[in-house]
């Protein structure tokens, strides 16, 4: 297993030779000056501190602590950790039942001297409810650098001959790349939003409180907003500056596993052309391509996988391509955590990705092990 060190100061290495493997972001580039490494420690510090009642925590929450889910296998990290997200269909499409407290259920209450409040569950009148699995946040910094308009260049109004197309989730006319369904925008916007909805911690990007259930309660004694930005920058700059997780080296038959990959059309989506843009902190990874293989546009992935749940551009069977990168040490693995392993993971791709999951059940056992292997190592 990587170290923590590793993971905060390695970064990934495309499997393969030729001159494109030297034009990706490498280990060297994540090396921290000084003042780069104190807001790095800093941030971790906060990312992994225990919120309280008095320090903002609630009134309802998921956990306690940004680490408390995003812990394996270092801070940062994903976890088995889901949570829930309800709605219904409405006369207008999907209604995220914000007057019930949607569209996440903040599973525990605060408990204080003098008050304590319940945990939310999902209301009856819900006719959609489903699972979230916690995703890796490893090298969300060079994702925040990428140009909106290279991940644009990938998407398409048309199909590709294997019906893939590849859609943009816009937001405020600009372009999504955070969170399932590629709803949010920006690295900064994904902490507060996660501070509010997992932690109950308001913010100036997010200043009031979501109430219970959807009802006012009075038990909350942190005045809003509970943090006044210092704690969402602080976490944002050591997810800036969290590399990737570093690739798996001594595997046999990963060159074969990468073919493999290529041939069963895993790329077309899960794709490495995507570069660091000119705003990344550091200066060695800005203009290199990103070994993350994803397009982080939306796909179709068909009704089987589809959870109902419409956010922006995204309908209820659009899901954002997940970056690969230290998939080894992700599972469960789908939006739901529905597969248990990459292989099942592979199985129930649908809709846009229904011809690449037969492909890779057409290959031969071996080649589906170094295919299989190949990203175990990425």
């Amino acid at each position: 297993m990587p170290s923590a060190g590793r993971i905060a100061l390695a970064a990934v290495l495309v499997a393969g030779t030729g001159a494109g493997a030297t034009d990706v972001v490498r280990p060297a580039s994540y090396r921290l000056p000084p003042l780069l490494a104190q807001l790095f420690a800093a941030g971790r510090t906060q990312f992994e501190a225990v919120e309280t009642p008095a320090s903002g925590l609630g009134p309802v929450f998921n956990a306690t602590s940004c680490a408390a889910c995003h812990a394996r296998p270092t801070s940062g990290g994903s976890s088995a950790v889901s949570v829930t997200r309800f709605g219904r269909d409405g006369p207008g499409g999907f209604d995220p039942m914000a007057d019930e407290g949607g569209p996440v259920v903040e599973e525990k209450g605060i408990v204080t001297d003098t008050c304590a409040v319940p945990g939310e569950t999902v209301p009856p009148d819900a006719t959609i409810v489903t699972k979230r699995n916690t995703p890796p946040l490893f090298g969300l910094g060079l994702v925040d650098a990428i140009p909106d308009r290279a991940i644009l260049h990938l998407a398409r109004s048309v199909p590709r001959p294997d019906g893939v197309i590849g859609r943009p989730n816009l937001v405020h006319g600009r372009v999504g790349r955070f969170g399932w369904k590629a709803q949010v925008v920006t690295l900064r916007q994904f902490t507060a939003a996660a501070y509010l909805n997992e932690l109950g911690v308001t913010s100036p990007d997010f200043p009031s409180d979501l109430p219970p259930q959807g009802r006012v309660v009075l038990c909350d004694p942190a005045a809003d907003p509970e943090d006044d930005g210092t704690r969402i920058d602080a976490v944002t700059r050591f997810l800036l500056l969290l590399a990737p997780p570093p690739m798996v080296t001594g595997i046999p038959a990963v060159g074969a596993g990468r073919i493999a990959f290529r041939e069963a059309g895993c790329e077309t989506c899960h794709t490495t052309r995507l570069r660091v843009g000119p705003t990344h902190p550091l200066a060695a990874v800005r203009g290199r391509r990103i070994p993350m293989f994803s397009d982080l546009l939306l796909h179709d992935m068909g009704s089987a996988l589809a959870d109902g749940i419409a956010q922006g551009f995204a309908t209820g069977a659009d899901f954002r391509t997940p970056p690969l990168w230290g998939v080894r040490d992700s599972a469960p693995y789908l939006h739901d955590g529905r597969a248990a392993t990459l292989q099942d993971a592979i199985a129930l791709h649908g809709g846009e990705g229904e011809l690449a999951r037969q492909r890779f059940l057409a290959l031969p056992a071996d080649r589906q092990a170094a295919l299989l292997a190949f990203l175990r190592v990425i």
